[in-house]
């Protein structure tokens, strides 16, 4: 079976960081790569928290739209001296295991900025709240699902943030720490186009559908 392929030509530090954290989180997550221009890559990650992250790195794809393992890419970017060019040997596709639709790669609206210490505050309320009421399979659903920011702009254009994206941004470790340079921001943006929400951290974004598929 032909492998799938990819060719790095920077931001391949972060994207490591992204992918051992979700992995780290999901040894089963897979990845789907998406060509934004010529010069340009998306890279989508599946998480357990049923929100997709993301990363843009610069580079090409093999193929458009090809679905691969977290762990085989996770694998490939481990590798000596893949940080700023590498051509990366992805593995089988699996297609299949993509669970839905990706978000719009245009067309979304910024709605309002979320300082990163709201984040945390709500993060950690959670995971308080977790620890309390989680049984086998985790944290309950109805606790994911509980809407805890609601954002407008003067347009009257309004989305909800479910727990389940906040705790994507913390877990995935998007957002900075207290020694993270001054120069990294301190805020997250919120954004939306129909049924899809984005919140961009510093060092990713995570996508959220309100209806329909989970992505």
């Amino acid at each position: 079976m032909e492998s799938e392929s990819l060719t790095l030509t920077g931001g391949g530090a972060g994207l490591k960081a992204l992918i051992a954290r979700a992995v780290g989180l999901d040894a089963a997550a897979s990845v789907r790569l998406r060509q934004l221009d010529d010069q340009h890559v998306d890279v989508f990650v599946t998480t357990p928290f049923e929100v997709v992250a993301a990363r843009r790195i610069t580079g090409t794809v093999g193929r458009d739209g090809a679905v691969v393992s977290a762990q085989a890419l996770g694998d490939a970017l481990s590798a000596p001296d893949t940080e700023n060019t590498a051509d990366l040997d992805l593995g089988p596709a699996r297609d299949a295991s993509w669970p839905g639709a990706l978000p719009p790669a245009e067309g979304f609206q910024e709605i309002d900025t979320l300082p990163v210490a709201v984040v945390r505050e709500l993060s950690d309320q959670g995971q308080r709240l977790a620890r309390e009421f989680s049984g086998p399979m985790g944290p309950p659903s109805s606790l994911l699902n509980q809407t805890v920011i609601t954002v407008d702009n003067a347009a009257g254009v309004q989305v909800e943030i479910p727990m389940r994206m906040i705790f994507a941004c913390t877990n995935l470790g998007l957002i900075p720490g207290f020694s993270a340079p001054m120069n990294v921001p301190r805020h997250l943006r919120v954004a939306g186009k129909g049924r899809w929400v984005r919140v961009d951290a510093p060092f990713g974004s995570v996508y959220h559908s309100t209806r329909l598929s989970l992505f």
